[in-house]
């Protein structure tokens, strides 16, 4: 018989005991039994509450004799589990010769589970298994109520089953580290190198290329195969794939030690995934990994996993590619597509600039030429950094019929409606949501490195992220379109004014066909001297301007940063102006400017071309171009958007991505 129960024996005797005592003295004398009433209540009911709480707890907890001898003690001290057995305050009362093994030393006794278990998942435990690591060792964890504990509080007793799986871990380590990742390699520029490559020299300059790959493959113990005379499928085990990340994907700096000619060498660019259910799933994340690094620049590797995009390299500048195949068939396929709709809707982005205005009156001009209506869509929130240029176009009567509003593009839109969205591929950028939704045929027209978020539902893109600017592209667009189009003087000012913004005035990003471009507007009649007097400005921008010229700070060597302390009539175009004038201080390679709008703050960064600004500012959720970035913060301070800059380029540093 238990101990529990001997006490409730022995009170009961007491009780009975004194009970007798009690009838006794009230035969003999009433006074002293009523003195012995209160002990006898007493009794009474500390024998009902030590019963009931006795009667409560299983018999596994009370260490009686026959516990420590029976079954249920041999049972759990043999389980190779730790168990623990805790109150409803997770204090530990009793635990099994396994967990003292694992988790007690002999001169640290645990009292509470809360000492090796966190909190939030002590809380949450349950007869599900959940994962931990303790002292660098990984553990299952379930929990269990007790038969016979009251309910409510999680149980007045539970147990807390510990099962080491380390092994299991370790196990799952090694399998993972098999698993396969698939990569598609692509030399950019293989064309163009081999064109640069006397024809002598052209089969030693593929056997260096076939042998960069094959050895730095190799190297990883993968398998190659190359497929076309610039492409290979490459697979790799994930702990392979895993160490070349390590190294930034060294292969890129090795191609680029390829020398064709003293201005050319090879680059290469890899879409790599990994991680998915089956290898033809990872194929194809794989091939939209290239698309992707193709139409950012190249030269670089885009890796997708579980859901998310790395991005490694970036280092070279978009090389201007010479042949003018792709800009003539994606000509014909927009003509095409023009003709067959009812009419034409240019959609620009948020916060419109130049560049995006010129190159939609560009495209409306043309569209009328084929005697087709076009429009081009404003909002309200349109950015002061176009007023000049609007007031241009709104001056003329016959322009001015091509700006409508959202609410008017709405009620126009049919299913023959072709939407052309220009200056960004990004949905969440377009100035109209709603009338993006609505048209069911789109053209994507863009110069800027292609992000992650894309307009899936265009059916005809033409991105080139070597070409100075979104206006230059439509321009050579309509030259290939055929004699018949014609465009007006003031649409050819326009384009030839964004060609002017983008490119700082034919200073940066500018390759030949920048100037073909402009020799053509020039042709048709664009005024340089209307596009000079866009760009003149007010004195107090000017004054304004050299105020944070002065207090700009060079954090780091070559780079400096600076801010406006109040919100300038026109923030976006005030923050480039002031980035522009920084880098071009002596011994500054980028600039970075933070001015306040509104309840953001707006980041504009340049560069000539050593730090990748793109790289930098995507990590702060924007883009750009490796010279011309920008990206927008909410919900900081100045001084916080500040560090979050300098941090960004601290950290560019050090993955050694500046050249």
């Amino acid at each position: 018989m238990d101990r529990g129960n001997d006490r409730i024996i022995l009170l009961g005797g007491l009780l009975y005991l004194l009970g007798v005592i009690l009838i006794c003295t009230i035969l003999i004398d009433v006074k002293v039994a009523l003195l012995l009433l209160p002990l006898l209540g007493l009794l009474l009911y500390y024998l009902v509450f030590v019963k009931k709480e006795i009667q409560s707890l299983p018999a596994l907890i009370e260490p009686t004799t026959s516990f420590r001898q029976g079954l249920w003690k041999n049972t759990l001290n043999e389980l190779g589990t730790a168990v623990a057995i805790v109150d409803k305050n997770n204090k530990v009362i009793w635990k099994n010769k396994v967990f003292i093994d694992n988790f007690q030393a002999a001169d640290d006794r645990i009292k509470d589970i809360g000492d090796i278990i966190p909190p939030d998942i002590l809380n949450s435990l349950n007869d599900q298994c959940q994962e931990i690591e303790i002292n660098e060792r990984h553990f299952s964890l379930r929990s269990a109520p007790l038969p016979g504990s009251r309910r409510g509080n999680r149980g007045m007793y539970r147990a807390i089953f510990i099962q080491d799986i380390e092994d299991l871990h370790e196990l799952r380590v090694q399998l993972k580290e098999k698993e396969t990742a698939v990569c598609y390699f692509h030399v950019d520029n293989f064309d163009e190198i081999m064109a640069e490559c006397q024809e002598e020299n052209r089969p030693e300059l593929l056997a260096r290329i076939d042998k960069t790959i094959t050895q730095w493959v190799y190297n990883h113990n993968g398998l190659l195969k190359k497929y076309d005379d610039d492409k290979y499928l490459v697979l790799l085990n994930l702990r392979d794939f895993q160490r070349a990340e390590e190294a930034k994907f060294n292969i890129l700096d090795a191609m680029r030690e390829i020398k064709v000619s003293q201005v050319m060498t090879p680059t290469l660019s890899i879409g790599a995934a990994y991680g998915e259910a089956t290898l033809t799933q990872s194929s194809k994340l794989a091939q939209t990994a290239l698309e992707l690094c193709l139409g950012r620049g190249g030269d670089q590797v885009v890796v997708k996993a579980f859901g998310k995009t790395y991005f490694y390299g970036g280092k070279s500048k978009a090389v201007e590619k010479y042949s003018r195949v792709r800009a003539r068939v994606i000509s014909h396929a927009l003509r095409n597509l023009i003709e067959e709709s009812d009419m034409v809707m240019v959609l620009g982005h948020l916060f419109l600039d130049m560049d995006a205005l010129g190159a939609g009156a560009g495209i409306v001009s043309a569209v009328k030429s084929l005697n087709k209506p076009g429009y081009i869509i404003l909002t309200p929130e349109q950015s002061p950094s176009v007023d000049a240029l609007i007031e241009l176009l709104l001056g003329d009567e016959k322009t001015r019929k091509d700006f409508i509003g959202e609410k008017e593009a709405l009620e126009k839109i049919t299913k023959k409606t072709l939407l052309v969205v220009l200056d960004t591929h990004k949905p969440s950028l377009v100035m109209s949501q709603k009338v993006l939704e609505k048209v069911e045929k789109v053209v994507v027209i863009d110069h800027h490195r292609r992000g992650e978020e894309f307009i899936d539902k265009a059916m005809l893109v033409y991105l080139e992220p070597y070409a100075s600017s979104t206006s230059e592209m439509v321009t050579e667009l309509i030259q290939y379109m055929g004699e018949d189009i014609k465009i007006s003087p003031l649409a050819a000012t326009a384009m030839l004014s964004g060609i002017a913004v983008d490119t700082r005035n034919f200073a940066f990003k500018t390759g030949v066909r920048t100037f073909e471009a402009a020799s053509f507007l020039r042709r048709a009649g664009a005024d340089p001297i209307i596009v000079y007097k866009l760009f003149q400005e007010e004195a107090d921008t000017v004054h304004q301007r050299a105020k944070v010229i002065k207090r700009a700070e060079e954090f780091v060597d070559h780079v400096v940063i600076s801010y406006y302390d109040e919100e300038p009539a026109n923030p976006t175009l005030a923050a480039a102006q002031a980035a522009n004038s920084l880098i071009g201080l002596k011994g500054i390679y980028a600039s970075f400017v933070l001015v306040p709008m509104g309840d953001r703050i707006s980041i504009s960064g340049r560069s000539l071309g050593d730090i990748n600004v793109q790289r930098i500012l995507e990590k702060l959720g924007g883009g750009g171009h490796m010279t011309v970035a920008g990206a927008q913060l909410s919900g900081v301070s100045m001084p916080e958007a500040l560090e979050m800059v300098k941090q960004a380029v601290i950290d560019y540093l050090k993955e050694g991505e500046a050249s």
